[in-house]
């Protein structure tokens, strides 16, 4: 079974809400971009073009925010990236 790592980040409005726990993929180097695409298509239902941004801002900058959403459905999907074989955590906002 994969691990989901949760990370708790303290705001300085105070602890998360349900529906304030962002996805976080990263850049990996195993993966083709054309491959991140169709995953975060496939999981999130993105657009071609909102995945394509997303994978390049990761791509670029190391990692990049791909949803924001409730605990549940942030740990479902965090789930499937990884089965998926992508790098993905949940953040608590």
């Amino acid at each position: 079974m994969d691990t989901v790592t949760v990370i708790e980040k303290k705001t300085s409005s105070g602890y998360g809400f349900d529906g304030s726990h962002q996805v976080v993929l990263f850049n990996d180097d195993h993966n083709s971009c054309e491959y991140v695409i169709a995953c975060l298509m496939s999981v999130f239902g993105h657009s071609v073009e909102m995945a394509t941004k997303l994978m390049l801002e990761a791509h670029r900058k190391g990692k990049t925010i791909a949803q924001v959403e409730r605990r549940e459905d942030a740990m479902r999907h965090v789930s499937q990236l990884i089965a998926f074989g992508l790098n993905a955590i949940v953040e608590l906002i």
